[in-house]
């Protein structure tokens, strides 16, 4: 679940809205994928030249310089950045060797954000899903108890109230963001590779009712029992998610107290 500013687009649960051009924009989470053993992650010296390639003829096609950084996230597979020198450019590396098609998709994405260049970043992200990491890399297991809010006591009650327990999913609170300004947040996020729920620690403060952390926490449930197919086909917010998301009895006043509250969330 995600709030914006009206001048921001993020392209993940953000069901039924406009798309203004973003100053920054990230694209869709990544579809599952196989074994981690599959992927090819390519050699320093071999990406190198390819990815100016890559700068090259996103350059030509938007116009500007383009600073391109390679990643191996599992989560992120393009983002921008608009810059006086350039555009700053972070792409996944299994965009390396796309298509010509696929590199103009990408450009209209960060130059105009079109709904029909989404879709072909989308269909060649699917395509290549063998290429993006699948599990996290080594770090501390997810928390899920914070200073205010234990996020396993909420999900077990929503799991027994609303899905019979039939969601399987581990939970905890998401890192804390740096202090980068932020016109968006994502307040959480359900990644159906590693059956993990991630909520924003803005989330876990004193002035936060309990039913907004509840809403948070539900929508990103929904996502395993109505998941996206890898081809896009079908849609994350479908008409049969969003009736389910009546369900839950405080969802119209949750989003009214985010979208009341998104500066101090922002700050938070």
């Amino acid at each position: 679940m995600s709030l914006r500013s009206p001048m921001q687009l993020t392209l993940f649960e953000v069901p039924g809205a406009s798309r203004p051009v973003p100053e920054r924009s990230r694209s869709p989470r990544p579809p599952a994928a196989p074994s981690p053993t599959e992927r090819s992650v390519p050699a320093r010296a071999e990406a190198l030249p390819r990815a100016a390639g890559l700068a090259h003829q996103l350059s030509e096609h938007l116009g500007l310089p383009v600073h391109l950084t390679l990643t191996d996230n599992r989560a992120t597979l393009v983002s921008f950045r608009r810059r006086p020198e350039g555009v700053r450019v972070r792409v996944h590396h299994l965009f390396l060797d796309a298509p010509e098609a696929v590199v103009r998709a990408m450009a209209a994405f960060v130059g105009r954000d079109e709904a029909r260049a989404r879709a072909v970043l989308e269909a060649y992200a699917g395509e290549q899903r063998s290429r993006v990491r699948r599990t996290r890399k080594p770090g501390a297991p997810l928390k899920a108890r914070g200073q205010c809010f234990d996020l396993r006591a909420l999900y077990e009650h929503l799991n027994a109230t609303y899905f019979e327990g039939h969601i399987q999913a581990d939970i905890g609170w998401a890192r804390r963001p740096g202090n980068k300004r932020r016109k968006t947040i994502r307040l959480g996020v359900y990644d159906a590779r590693l059956r993990e729920i991630r909520v924003h620690p803005a989330l876990d403060q004193p002035h936060v009712p309990a039913f907004v952390v509840e809403a948070v926490i539900f929508h990103a449930m929904l996502h395993q029992l109505f998941p996206e197919a890898p081809d896009g086909s079908h849609p994350s917010h479908s008409p049969e998610f969003l009736e389910r998301e009546r369900a839950f009895p405080l969802l119209d006043s949750a989003r009214r107290w985010q979208r009341e509250h998104l500066r101090t969330l922002l700050r938070g």
